[in-house]
């Protein structure tokens, strides 16, 4: 089973007492198609794609926040103009849209929104978060351990909070953090088999 990693780290570290809740949530939005206009972001993702193809020049791409509704438009016009000056500070490379992928206790969990960053000819990992505030200490750890064991392999990751215009890094897994994710995830996984069991 292969489910995002935000709805991993949501289970992980939600209310153990609505995990089977949780879970079936989760199993159900499987089957549900894709539904933009619940994606906040949708616009940013698809104009920062355009801009990194070459697409869009860097004041079309500043002035994105004009073309969206008003409620969106303050939290786009941050986030253009944090992505490219966190960009720039930390030296990062978009690298595109291609999956990073994580298998713990045979569950898959997967992001596809990431940036790489070189340092001493090393490829770093950095995932995007889109959201207005930082995630809880406990969601980030357990976030940065997720792409610590995924695929590709890299010498380090991090989490580019593009909103609050932070980037945490980690360059060794956590432990303690690795063996209760794998905890999470086989009780995910023995959940869905039950759910599924049960259709």
């Amino acid at each position: 089973m292969k489910i995002s990693v935000n709805q991993f780290i949501d289970f992980a570290y939600g209310d153990k007492r609505k995990d089977k809740t949780k879970a079936a949530s989760i199993i159900d939005d499987l089957d549900v198609p894709y539904d933009p206009a619940k994606d906040r972001y949708k616009q940013f993702r698809e104009a920062l794609a355009s801009f990194e193809d070459g697409k869009v020049s860097t004041s079309e791409f500043l002035t994105l926040h004009s073309g969206v509704s008003a409620n969106k438009s303050a939290g786009y016009k941050i986030l253009c103009k944090n992505y490219l000056d966190l960009k720039e500070d930390y030296a990062l490379i978009w690298h595109g849209r291609s999956p990073v992928e994580a298998e713990i206790s045979g569950l898959r969990i997967t992001t596809a929104w990431y940036l790489r960053t070189e340092e001493n000819n090393q490829r770093r990992i950095i995932f995007l978060h889109f959201g207005k505030e930082q995630l809880p200490r406990e969601k980030e750890r357990g976030l940065l351990t997720v792409l610590r064991l995924a695929k590709p392999d890299s010498a380090g990751v991090g989490i580019l909070n593009i909103q609050p215009g932070t980037l945490v890094t980690s360059t060794r897994i956590d432990q303690i953090e690795a063996d209760y994710l794998r905890k999470r995830a086989e009780k995910f996984m023995a959940i869905a088999k039950d759910i599924l069991a049960g259709r």
